[in-house]
């Protein structure tokens, strides 16, 4: 009986200090791990979609990525009287494959996320401040992994006081998009862009809220090397305003969004998976500055879970930006003017609770003048494809839902290419050096978030 007791207290004892680091500590993650065939010639498995877009076009031949997450709950750790401040540091890495291929194939990995997080109140004000480099963003179309309006993700710090949100973002362009004219080798150093975001959200009720953004870009003074410009020392700033309304009523919801941004805030450029207005577009004038550049973003995004049958999503986005008047292209392949248009529908379908169907429709058409010849301009005319989707999807939580993950996916994917995307390569499915105007995907994927 003694032992018994003794196993019992040793039990209970390791119990709750368990309980104790779960409040504590706290570990996250999200990730796709699969493999995958062109099914031509027997190359790896390559997006389908356009170039130079990310996942706008659908996202369900997206390459290997994993996200880990820890969180240290330090209000907890140091046994903090409730009622007090909530302390919290993150650190988020994120790897991925260096060949464009598999996970195990020269991965990388990274900090993307490394800062402290407090919730508090000074002077009798509840605040909620973060210090440090965050994923700074908010709603994300799944369907494209498109972060489509308030995509801030950088190194700064953000203030919150009841609905209303200022920050400062400074983000060095040169690591986030190595071909843009902020960032390239025509400076002699990466540009450094700050940026002051100011936020408020409105509820108008339950179901409907506004959500206003406004920002101002300025850069600090800086050399260009090329003998064309006829300045040694340039700063530039660019402004941005934008509003997204969400809906929300039981299963189903809806985002809707238009922002419009001007100068160096004329954003996104083709980063290839985000809105980041600070990643701007085209190219400067000969004094090396955006005189008339603008960009407009406009996005819609819906869910809807509809019964225990099947769930719908869909989603569209719209880019259009214009570099400065008079413009003095930096590159030969550097435009100084696009559009796009992707939009894309999802029915799934619930066989069972742990058996589904994913069905996936996209169309991409864009504008292809990076293939402008210095100042006389070329363009090859509109890219456009078309894609289908069929993806039998096993669900081990057997959750009847849109969102609901982990997924096991047997996806299979066929997309169609007007001769413009064929003649010009434009989709990454050619850079694997395929050809023809039909490209295949076949690929047994994993994802899973929690």
């Amino acid at each position: 009986m003694l032992k018994k007791i003794l196993l019992l207290f040793t039990f209970l004892a390791f119990y709750s200090n368990f309980l104790y680091a779960q409040k504590t500590f706290e570990f996250h993650t999200y990730g796709r791990v699969g493999i995958s065939s062109s099914l031509d010639g027997d190359k790896v498995g390559a997006r389908l979609n356009l170039s130079n877009q990310g996942a706008l076009g659908g996202r369900l031949e997206e390459n290997d990525y994993i996200e880990l997450t820890g969180v240290t709950n330090i209000d907890k750790l140091l046994q903090m009287e409730e009622g007090g401040p909530k302390i919290k540091f993150q650190l988020t890495t994120q790897s991925f494959s260096g060949d464009n291929t598999f996970i195990a194939n020269e991965t990388r990995t990274n900090f993307v996320e490394v800062f402290l997080d407090i919730t508090d109140t000074l002077y009798n004000i509840p605040i909620h401040l973060w210090v440090g480099s965050k994923y700074y963003r908010d709603k994300n179309i799944d369907m494209a992994d498109y972060w489509q309006f308030n995509n801030l993700t950088g190194q700064g710090f953000g203030l919150t006081i009841g609905t209303t949100t200022i920050s400062l973002i400074k983000a060095l362009v040169n690591q986030d998009q190595p071909g843009n004219p902020y960032g390239d080798s025509n400076y002699d150093d990466g540009r450094q862009k700050h940026v002051i975001s100011l936020q408020h959200r409105w509820h108008l009720n339950p179901h409907h809220t506004l959500n206003f953004m406004g920002e101002y870009h300025f850069t600090g003074k800086d050399s260009l090397t090329e003998p064309q410009f006829i300045v040694k020392e340039i700063s530039d700033y660019g402004w941005l305003f934008g509003v997204m309304h969400l809906y929300q009523k039981d299963d189903f919801s809806n985002n809707s969004s238009i922002r419009i941004g001007a100068r160096i805030a004329n954003g996104p450029g083709d980063d290839g998976w985000s809105s980041r207005s600070f990643i701007n577009f085209g190219n400067p004038n000969i004094k090396g500055k955006y005189d008339g550049a603008y960009g407009i973003n406009i996005t819609e995004n819906f869910v809807y879970d509809i019964n225990k049958y099947w769930g719908l999503m869909g989603y569209g986005v719209f880019r259009y930006a214009i570099g400065a008047e008079a413009p003095v292209f930096v590159a030969d392949n550097r435009p100084n003017e696009k559009w796009d248009l992707s939009v894309g529908i999802r029915p799934m379908i619930y066989l069972s609770d742990k058996l589904q169907l994913m069905l996936e429709y996209n169309f991409q058409m864009r504008d292809f003048q990076e293939y402008s010849q210095g100042l006389t301009g070329f363009t090859p005319g509109l890219g456009q494809m078309n894609k289908f989707t069929i993806a039998p999807v096993y669900v081990p939580s057997g959750e009847r839902s849109l969102m609901a993950r982990p997924h096991i996916r047997l996806v299979y994917s066929i997309a169609v290419y007007n001769d413009v995307v064929k003649k010009y390569g434009l989709s990454q499915y050619y850079e694997a050096e395929n050809d023809g105007n039909v490209g295949n995907y076949l690929g047994l994927k994993s994802e899973w978030w929690f």
